[in-house]
């Protein structure tokens, strides 16, 4: 304290005590807008911004006018990039998001957009995320000027909804460049993806949206993910002398026959398909001698699907929409299994054909259609076998008729204590809109299921003490904050049940306890914003 009586500057600004680093992780981690008010609290603050290396700005000008013409727009945006930018000597993240509103006003952006990247070029950015599009969408996307695929200074590339040359790739100069994304954006000529490819020799991360016929990755040996989803156009996925790749993601668009040529990826260890109709994956799985995890997502088959291999430790099936179509299973060192499965399923399937001595976690997925399926084949045999049957519960989750409908739930911690020809029938009767076998814990069976987004919701439990219930409900109070939860006795409420849910329950609780949880959602909801705007403020 000062001869006046008041502190001075340094007695209160303990923040500028603080080593720079730490400083700068707490601007990274608050909206950018308030990052730039700090640099006003202090001298300190305002030498600290001046040389924060990190700039994420996102601007929307599809609301010009006569009034608001687009030079005034640009000169908004000029001086925002005259402090942030052109001040700074080092730029470590450029992320730069506009939206216009016409083609016209695109023509006359591109040129300002193409001397900013140059600038955080100038400025050796390693980190440049980029979109720049019209609203509502336009076949004119902006142009990536050459300058960005000779930016050596570059290890990570996102760009969103622009448009990719041929004439701007015949040089390709990105020899550091490490993470590679491209998102509906537009690609003039052939092969450009290759081009690009060709450039990029330290690359480890490839994520892409699809565009043509043919996709080809090939002689980038420290490349150790890839992302792809593609459209209807898409027919051929190649990946070729990648010895580091670990892991491929492939989601095709539906009906899409595509082919996808994996062989030479000897060092994979989880694989994803979506929609990958008729793939030879036995065939696959005999040459992958690391392969850990596969994930097959509706992928149709012709036949049963023959799944067979010394390595692989997780597997999960998921058939919502389309038909199962059956599985021969043989993998002796297999942890976890996952299938879910709600319509028809191949009536040769047997879960017979099922070797998995070691399987640890079980869980799987079931409507009333699919129930009876899964019994025909051998289900109840199949599960009595697991080492783990006797854990395994039972989870069943009612759907929404109508606007104020309270969703009902039970969780039963034991299965065997349910006989299957009751659960059919309670099945055929209540209509729910999925069950659930599972040997996941009590709190992530019921919390998944919470993220359905409709509420009231009714969670009717049987457990075998009433320490059990009051840990799961503390457990779901302490994880989910965002949802009001209230215990209540389930005689107090099962007259407002329907009568299938209150027969169940009375049913299978003999010699167990029972209690229900009612979940409400809190009525001051945290505000979701994306680019600064309210998604739910009406919802």
């Amino acid at each position: 304290m000062n001869e006046t009586g008041t502190f001075e500057e340094e007695e209160l600004d303990y923040f500028s005590r603080l080593p720079e680093s730490v400083i700068h992780h707490i601007l990274w981690i608050i909206p950018f807008k308030d990052a730039v008010r700090c640099s006003v609290l202090s001298k300190t603050w305002n030498r600290i911004w001046c040389n924060y290396p990190n700039i994420a700005l996102a601007f929307c000008a599809d609301t010009l006018s006569p009034l608001r013409p687009l030079r005034l727009f640009i000169e908004h945006v000029e001086g925002i990039m005259e402090q942030c930018l052109f001040r700074k000597a080092c730029i470590q993240k450029f992320q730069l998001r506009i939206t216009i509103a016409t083609v016209t006003n695109m023509e006359e952006l591109a040129p300002n957009v193409d001397r900013w990247l140059a600038a955080a070029i100038e400025r050796n950015v390693s980190e440049l995320v980029l979109e720049v599009s019209c609203f509502p969408w336009s076949d004119h996307a902006y142009s990536i000027p050459e300058r960005v695929f000779v930016a050596n200074s570059l290890k990570v590339l996102e760009v969103f909804r622009c448009r990719v040359e041929d004439r701007f790739t015949r040089c390709i100069g990105l020899s550091n460049l490490q993470r590679l994304k491209f998102r509906w954006c537009q690609v003039v000529g052939e092969n450009v993806l290759n081009k690009i490819l060709s450039g990029c020799p330290a690359l480890e991360v490839l994520e892409v949206f699809a565009y043509g016929s043919l996709i080809s990755v090939s002689r980038n040996p420290r490349l150790k993910y890839v992302w792809i989803e593609g459209g209807t156009e898409l027919k051929r996925i190649e990946i070729f002398f990648t010895p580091s790749l670990e892991a491929f993601d492939c989601r095709l668009g539906k009906g899409n026959p595509c082919a996808i040529d994996l062989d030479t990826c000897t060092a994979l260890k989880h694989l994803f398909l979506k929609q990958a109709h008729h793939f030879p994956i036995h065939n696959l799985l005999s040459k992958l001698v690391c392969i850990e995890s596969l994930d097959l997502y509706e992928c149709e088959a012709v036949d049963q699907i023959k799944i067979s291999s010394p390595c692989l430790k997780r597997l999960a099936l998921f058939y919502f929409s389309s038909c199962f179509p059956g599985a021969i299973i043989d993998l002796p060192n297999l942890l976890d299994l996952h299938l879910n499965a709600s319509g028809e399923c191949n009536p040769d399937f047997q879960f017979s054909s099922w070797n998995v001595p070691k399987v640890e976690k079980f869980h799987i997925s079931f409507s009333a259609k699919s129930f009876w399926s899964f019994c025909r084949a051998g289900l109840e045999e199949f599960l009595m076998q697991l080492h783990n049957y006797e854990s395994l519960k039972l989870f069943i989750v009612g759907s929404c008729h109508g606007n104020g409908r309270v969703i009902n739930m039970i969780l039963h911690e034991k299965l065997l204590a349910v006989p299957f020809p009751s659960l059919g029938e309670f099945l055929i009767e209540a209509l729910p809109n999925s069950a659930f076998i599972s040997s996941m814990r009590e709190e992530y069976l019921s919390r998944s299921e919470l993220y359905i987004g409709k509420f009231p919701i009714r969670l009717s439990l049987i457990f075998s003490s009433r320490q059990s219930i009051e840990l799961l409900y503390k457990k779901l109070i302490k994880d989910c904050p965002q949802w009001r939860f209230e215990l209540v006795s389930t005689q107090e409420i099962e007259h407002e049940m329907d009568s299938a849910w209150k027969s169940f329950i009375n049913t299978h609780s003999t010699g167990y306890h029972t209690a229900t949880i009612i979940i409400h959602q809190f009525y001051h909801r945290p505000l979701l914003t994306w680019r600064g705007q309210p998604l739910n403020k009406w919802s």
